[in-house]
């Protein structure tokens, strides 16, 4: 059975962010707060994670490289896909754990929703985090530039990593893609592979709209739109141990679940970037 290797320094990980960063994330999300604002707040927070995940006694167990990238369009409508890192990481494609320990832009006070410990509910709270990307919108939604970037980027670390879990590609967007059908360039990005399996291409869309948010459904009968059709064919099946570990936090993951969250909101994202990242 695939997607069983264990990551460790000698094993890495690779985690490709692609973020919409087009002029419709300004939108408010749940909350009121900007889908733009929301959205960076849950990487950061997701990036500080990663860090207390990956802490030892002295230093970090660096088994992750990761690539965050904004994807928008310039004034001519062409596509604009790159780092999305600020600070002393701007510019830079990928990175590893030591090197988002080592560069932080800057430490915010925000207030977030954290899980209780005790109850697992999503609370309220003011907390100081450190800042690695921050918010910013330009144009249009270029998913299949987006997607060409992250092959070329995996076709380049795949042959250094080939004994390695396969790469997590995980989009995460307000709507559909300004380029066309991005469904060829999905197929594509998933056949790609490491000896222990297929790349994994996740899905999450933020909206504003009333309609009730699904995560990880099995199968796309009783989805609202084209769109969430769309993004559910796109989306990688969810593996064995990925479904169990959701699973374990309680949530209730369908028979044949892909990779994919629609309409959601910020604990829903939180959720999704839990269990799809979570080892």
């Amino acid at each position: 059975m695939s997607y069983e290797m264990y990551i460790s320094s000698q094993r890495k990980a690779l985690f490709i962010f692609l973020l919409n960063q087009s002029a419709s994330m300004e939108e408010p999300l749940t909350g009121g707060k900007r889908k733009i604002d929301q959205l960076t707040l849950a990487i950061n927070a997701w990036l500080q994670t990663m860090l207390i995940t990956c802490g030892k006694a002295v230093g970090y167990n660096d088994c992750f490289d990761i690539c965050i990238l904004g994807c928008g369009t310039d004034e001519n409508s062409n596509p604009i896909i790159g780092s999305a890192f600020a600070g002393p990481l701007a510019g830079r494609e990928m990175v590893s754990i030591n090197d988002i320990a080592e560069n932080l832009a800057r430490i915010d006070k925000v207030t977030q929703l954290m899980p209780d410990d005790a109850t697992g509910e999503m609370l309220t709270e003011e907390t100081e985090i450190p800042v690695w990307i921050d918010a910013t919108t330009h144009g249009a939604t270029p998913i299949c530039s987006a997607i060409v970037k992250a092959c070329e980027i995996i076709d380049a670390w795949i042959p250094q990593h080939y004994s390695s879990f396969p790469p997590i590609v995980i989009n995460i967007t307000d709507g559909d893609s300004s380029e066309g059908d991005p469904i060829p360039y999905a197929d594509t990005l998933k056949q790609r592979c490491t000896e222990d399996g297929n790349v994994l291409f996740f899905n999450c869309h933020l909206s504003a709209t009333l309609a009730d948010p699904f995560l990880f459904r099995g199968n796309s009968e009783l989805m609202p739109d084209d769109f969430a059709r769309r993004l559910f064919q796109m989306s990688s099946l969810l593996p064995e141990i990925m479904v169990y570990r959701g699973r374990a936090m309680g949530h209730d993951i369908e028979p044949n679940a892909r990779g994919m969250a629609f309409n959601a909101d910020m604990v829903s994202l939180i959720y999704f970037l839990a269990i799809g990242t979570r080892w």
